[in-house]
Parts: structure tokens; sequence; C-alpha cells
């Protein structure tokens, strides 16, 4: 075969490939696979040497986006939600990494996570309506969907040893109960080679038409050692290694032709220097005391990063203790901005007066500040004497809070370059690669991405 001849088969063979994987099959044939890499800051796309070359040949191959604008708060669940939702969090609840829930008159309002998805989540997912019309779902270390009942392969980010996908894997010599029951006695890099291992069984295994897929390595470096560290390129390298892994298993799967892939992420991240301790001014102030070894409060702050809500506790002194509380945050250093009823509609928040989730102000960070939840000390810290360096949670505004969105595969084009889209759009271009559509949300289908 002479030289002519080879290039010539090289580019019929290469059109071929491409033609299949823009092709268009059965809905009832289509595997989406969502995997959302954790503080994988949308910025980290304008570094030439980025240490991801699975990534980068997808972004060649397919669509790579300037960024995803998060919703508000910029934080890991109500981010999740909002992309497979389409709504902000002022329709679908998510506030927080998990429900907020007060502990009665002058009591702190509390997170708690591990509520099931029907009560936490307050509209139809984007798993619902495939759910609905016979499509199969999975999912592996996704958020805000405990207990989904919608779900129909699960490996949770608390694995449960006597779990139905857990067991099959056990007995196939992919996990171990022991590794099981003491999964979080193990660093997020680990977690995610086993979330990556349950993603590639779960797909050889069950082809779920829909796969949700979160890895959390990526966030954890960001914050302990900073973004645009060395640790953090590392995180990104690895994250890389695992999302070239199910490249593998979709290829020796045969699954190739039938599958499209979102690559996302959640928010992006930011450095701080210093530390803001919202309780700790409410302390100071005689709103907060601790008796006992319990807080006893008038107010109560819940930090997320470059956010923080303040919570008014006692309800007699509400209409009090709001214009206090703003007044009090304005003049604390490092908070940029303070807002307040009838300010959160415009940052798709719910206002406190349609839902008890939502704080009676919310804090903003100005560059190089974050906040925590200590009730003592200082109003302002540096970080090494509280904190991590990397944070997120800002106001979606700003642009360093951009997060990753990239699509590859069938029904894709190929080496096409956005415009910044945004969380909500996802769920609804989801929906639209399996002929279904959302209802009344916000978000869009993104057409300029697919070969229709």
């Amino acid at each position: 075969m002479n030289y002519m001849t080879r290039v010539i088969r090289q580019a019929v063979l290469a059109g071929l490939v491409a033609f299949s994987l823009c092709a268009q099959i059965a809905p009832r044939d289509r595997v989406v696979v969502i995997i959302s890499l954790d503080g994988f800051p949308g910025w980290a796309w304008e570094d030439p040497r980025l240490p991801a070359p699975n990534l980068q040949r997808l972004a060649r191959e397919g669509v790579l986006a300037q960024g995803m604008t998060p919703p508000n708060p910029t934080v890991t669940w109500p981010s999740h939600t909002t992309m497979v939702t389409g709504v902000s969090p002022a329709r679908h609840g998510v506030l927080y990494n998990g429900l907020p829930v007060r502990q009665g008159d002058h009591g702190i309002v509390r997170v708690e996570q591990w509520r099931p998805k029907e009560e936490l989540v307050l509209v139809p997912t984007v798993y619902d309506k495939l759910h609905a019309a016979g499509f199969t779902t999975a999912e592996v270390d996704w958020v805000a969907i405990f207990r989904a009942k919608t779900i129909t392969w699960r490996f949770p980010e608390i694995p449960e040893p006597d779990g139905a996908v857990e067991k099959e894997m056990v007995q196939e010599g992919i996990a171990t109960r022991r590794d099981l029951g003491e999964f979080f006695k193990s660093s997020p890099a680990w977690r995610d080679d086993y979330w990556t291992r349950a993603g590639i069984y779960i797909l050889r295994r069950h082809q779920p038409n829909l796969l949700l897929f979160h890895l959390l390595n990526t966030d954890a470096l960001n914050h302990t050692a900073g973004p645009r560290s060395y640790a953090s390129q590392a995180g990104y390298a690895l994250a890389d290694t695992h999302v070239g892994m199910l490249l593998d298993a979709i290829e020796k799967g045969g699954l190739r032709e039938r599958v499209t892939l979102f690559v996302v992420s959640d928010h992006g991240f930011k450095t701080a220097k210093r530390i803001i301790q919202p309780n700790a001014v409410l302390r100071r102030e005689g709103l907060l005391e601790v008796q006992d070894g319990q807080i006893v409060c008038d107010a109560y702050s819940i930090p997320e990063g470059g956010t923080a809500m303040v919570y008014v506790t006692n309800p007699a002194r509400k209409r009090e203790l709001v214009p206090r509380l703003a007044e009090i945050f304005r003049k604390t250093e490092g908070v940029s901005r303070v807002l307040g009823p009838g300010e959160f509609t415009a940052l798709g928040l719910p206002e406190p007066s349609a839902s008890e989730r939502m704080g009676d102000l919310l804090l903003a960070a100005a560059d190089g500040n974050a906040f925590n939840a200590a009730n003592q000390g200082a109003p302002v810290i540096a970080v090494h004497e509280g904190g991590y360096p990397g944070h997120h949670g800002y106001l979606n505004s700003d642009p360093d809070m951009r997060a990753t969105f990239l699509a590859w595969g069938n029904g894709i084009q190929r080496g096409v370059r956005i415009g910044t889209v945004s969380a909500a759009d996802v769920a609804p271009t989801v929906a639209h690669l399996f002929g279904l559509k959302m209802e009344n949300i916000e978000g869009r289908v993104l057409r300029e991405i697919l070969v229709e």
C-alpha cells in the first residue's frame, strides 16, 4: 500500500468514525453520561499546559464552552440540582449541601445531608422524567439524590455493603465489604478511584440510558492547597485519568456509537487570605452565647465559602434584628455586600417569606475573604489561623466561579467552541436527546451543540 492510498484510507476511516459518532440513534438505545468533576474551574481551560490529555481530546472532538454559570449559591448540591432540574434554587429549594433545619426558637439552623431526595428537591428532575418514560437511570456519588425512587442502579456517596450494585461488585471481586463499610476512612483520591470502578461496572453490566457520575478529589485539593497550586494541577491530572478509564470502558463495551458524554463541574474556585467569622460577630454583639455546650442565639449564620446566610432565630425580634444585623455586617471588615429581603429573587434565591429554608440576610465576601462558622475569636482572622485557602460559594457574577461544560459523542457537533452556558441548560438538553421535554424550566436546549 503506497503513501497516498494509506492517507486516503485513513481519511475515509476518520470520516466514518465522525459520521458514526454524529449519526442519530433511537432514544431507547442512547446512553448519556454526565461526568461532574467537582470544583474543576472553567478558567482552568485557559492554561495551555492543563495536564488533562483525555479531556483535551474530548474538547477537540466535541464542544467546549467558555464556561458554565452556576446558580447562587455556587455550592455543590445547589449547582448539581440546577443541572438536573433546569431551574434555580429559588424553585428547586436546595440552598446548601443538605437541608437547613431550624432547631426551634433561639436554636441554630443545622444543615442535614441525608434527607430523602423527594423531601429535599422540590421540582421534577431529568432522571425523574426519563424514569417515568421507561428509560433506565443510574448514579454514582451524585448529590441531593439520597434514596431517589427514580434511580434504577446506584452506587452512592456512602456505599451500602448490602446495596444491590455493591453486592454485585463484591461478587465479581471489584469491591470488598470491608472497603465499603470503611469507605470514608480513606482519602478523596481513593474514593474517586472506587467511584470510577463503580461507574465502569454499571456501564458494562447494566448500560443505563442515563448515568450521573460525580468525582470529588479536585474540589478537596482546591480547598486544602488552593486553586492554581501544584496540588490542584495534580488533582486535574488524576480526574483526567479517571475520565480516561471511563472512555476506555465505553470503547471496550461497544458503547461508543451510542454514548453522549457531558463533562461538567459545579463551580469555580478562588483563593482567600482572610476568614470572616459572622457567628463570632453575633457573639460579640450579645446575640449568640454558648450554655452548657449548646448554642443559644437570637441570630445564627451558616457559611458557604464566599457567601453566608444569616437567620434571625428569635421570631419575636425579627423586625428589630434584620435591619440591625444588616448595619452590623456592613461595618464588618471583609464583607462587600449585605443583601436582604427583596434582593434575593434577582439572584435566583427564594425570599424568606416564601421559604423557611432561606436566611434573612445574605453576606457576600470581598476578594481575598471567605466565611466560616466559628463563634469565638476575632471577627476576621488569617487563613492559617482557622481555615483553608481555596473557596467557592461567591456570587455567580464573579468570573472565577465559572464552571466547566464540555459535550462529546453521539449527536454532538465536532470541534466547536461556544460562549458561556447556564447550569440550567443541562437538563433540557439531556431530555431533548431522549425525545423528551422539560416543562416550566429556566434553562434551554443547547441546540447549537447538537447535530440535528
